[in-house]
């Protein structure tokens, strides 16, 4: 008489398959339940990337509410040409080939897209020597239950520090 059931070898084939399905979804499940410091961390280095290309950035915080926090906005400095018909042209003073220097919004890949962040001073620049000014960078959970704050200095180095309280 012969019993039913799985043999050794089909248990450990399947098992073997949830481990390879697992360890190629797992990275993918926890980018999603990152700490807000590891955001942060990230977005803080792909702007000083950026900035050691060449191109000047600065981080300001979009405003929502009395609490002045809101989403992120990284800004670069870039060239803008002015029309020939400009006031400056009117007046003499453009060259040939008048230049404006301004800051236009950039997309920067891992820049947090949260809204309750604030910055003090509200403005953090990048420069392209690898430096940025200093700043205290604080978040506050969008929860209504918990409403914990984070709190970080981000030093001249690029470097942010979580403070505990």
């Amino acid at each position: 008489m012969r019993r039913s059931g799985f043999t050794l070898i089909e248990i450990m084939l399947v098992i073997s398959i949830i481990g390879v399905l697992s360890s190629v979804m797992l990275p993918r499940l926890s980018y999603f339940f990152e700490p807000q410091s590891a955001v942060l961390q990230r977005g803080l280095e792909a702007a000083m990337n950026k900035a050691l290309s060449g191109i000047p950035i600065r981080l300001k915080v979009k405003q929502e509410g009395a609490e002045r926090r809101g989403a992120i906005i990284a800004e670069a400095l870039q060239k803008r040409e002015v029309p020939a018909d400009s006031l400056s042209a009117f007046l003499g003073t453009a060259s040939n080939q008048p230049v404006v220097l301004e800051w236009q919004t950039v997309k920067l890949r891992d820049i947090p897209e949260d809204k309750g962040w604030k910055f003090e001073p509200e403005i953090i620049y990048f420069y392209t020597d690898g430096s940025c000014s200093p700043a205290r960078i604080s978040w506050k959970e969008d929860n209504s239950y918990t409403g914990r704050t984070d709190e970080y200095v981000l030093t001249v180095t690029g470097y942010c520090v979580k403070l505990d309280k």
